[in-house]
């Protein structure tokens, strides 16, 4: 069988972990890197990976890149956490750039968390038909996937496929935070800040634009109807002024400690949750739940049977860290799924078209 051409598109923090996977995968190839810092045009792709050179240099000519003969993709520029679909927001200009490679005949795989799903956004319906069009136009596929959402989510469902008499799913992610390198993005989300300058409303917003799509998600898999979406959460603010393991800066009376939870509604009941409890330390919110050493995810089903999983991070033979491991997961997911998009059909695909769900789990 003769391998798939990947162009990773993106070399942060996650995509780094990705790009290895893919100078080392025997079934994949790196066609291209795109980068988008000047720092790194023109270095080998190998050695960013931190890996050998191979002779393949990383660039920031997009137009470059759409004319090489690739099969997938993967798409991880760094987003700004706002609403992808009003017009000139923070994370508006990925959309841009997303239809160009979608309409170059370029499948894409992504894990950015807002487009799990449209119908949480302001303006989701043009921002699917936005993509959608770019699609047909290059007879391609697009898939948005991860971790948190991307994994966690998916395995809820693909649980409810055992039971009966479902009533409520719950997923938890529990990580600490404070190995993250890229500051703005812990700062967009709260961490660092002083609660009188991000009121609660604000933060939700935040968690609203990246989460808000996953009980969408879910509902479409499982038949149901999502009819609202509430967001909740508070925070702990540090006991004394400390540095992250990643060298942010964090002052006594600042936000160190979060947790929130995104709810659909589904009759009038909260079917589907998706709680976070994060912490930039461990010794951060001490009396709020954690997992393993540093953290990791659980899932609940209240059903018959009802059904728990938990899995905890940053076991022996990983990254060493939960959070690190996390960051892992995401691009194993993505580059996974090459594929499974690439054989597809064209469209902007989410993960319950193709279902083996609990959609039948329901009492009448």
């Amino acid at each position: 069988m003769s391998k798939y051409r990947v162009i990773q598109w993106g070399s942060g923090f996650t995509g780094e972990i990705a790009l290895r996977y893919l100078i080392t995968n025997k079934n994949l190839e790196l066609a291209g890197l795109k980068c988008y810092t000047p720092g790194k045009e023109g270095v080998d792709a190998g050695e960013i990976a931190g890996l050998a050179p191979m002779g393949l240099s990383a660039t920031r000519d997009i137009d470059q890149l759409l004319s090489l003969q690739a099969d997938c993709v993967i798409f991880m520029p760094r987003d700004a956490l706002a609403d992808p679909s009003v017009p000139g927001s923070a994370s508006a200009v990925w959309v841009a750039e997303l239809e160009q490679i979608l309409r170059s005949g370029h499948n894409v795989i992504s894990p950015i968390c807002s487009g799990t799903h449209y119908r949480h956004m302001a303006h989701g319906e043009d921002f699917r038909a936005r993509l959608q069009q770019a699609c047909e136009e290059g007879k391609s596929t697009l898939f948005f996937t991860g971790l948190d959402p991307g994994f966690t989510d998916v395995l809820a469902f693909n649980m409810t496929s055992g039971v009966a008499d479902i009533r409520r799913i719950d997923t938890w992610e529990m990580v600490e935070y404070g190995g993250y390198s890229v500051s703005e993005t812990l700062r967009a989300m709260g961490f660092a800040l002083a609660p009188e300058d991000v009121p609660n409303e604000a933060l939700n917003a935040v968690r609203y634009n990246c989460w808000g799509g996953v009980p969408y998600a879910m509902a479409e898999g499982l038949g149901v109807e999502v009819e609202g979406i509430e967001v909740t959460g508070d925070v702990e603010l540090a006991t004394e002024s400390f540095v992250t393991d990643a060298g942010m800066p964090v002052a006594k009376g600042t936000i160190a400690a979060m947790r929130f939870t995104i709810t659909g509604l589904v009759d009038g009941e909260p079917l589907i949750n998706v709680h976070h409890v994060n912490r930039l330390r461990r010794e951060d919110a001490p009396h709020w739940p954690s997992i393993g050493r540093d953290g990791g995810y659980v899932v609940e089903i209240d059903s018959f049977p009802p059904l728990r999983g938990e899995f905890a991070l940053g076991l022996p033979g990983g990254t060493g860290a939960a959070l690190t491991d996390g960051f892992a997961m995401t691009a194993a997911r993505c580059v996974n799924c090459v594929s499974a998009v690439i054989e597809a059909e064209p469209g902007y695909r989410r993960f319950a078209e193709m279902p083996v769900g609990g959609r039948h789990g329901f009492r009448a």
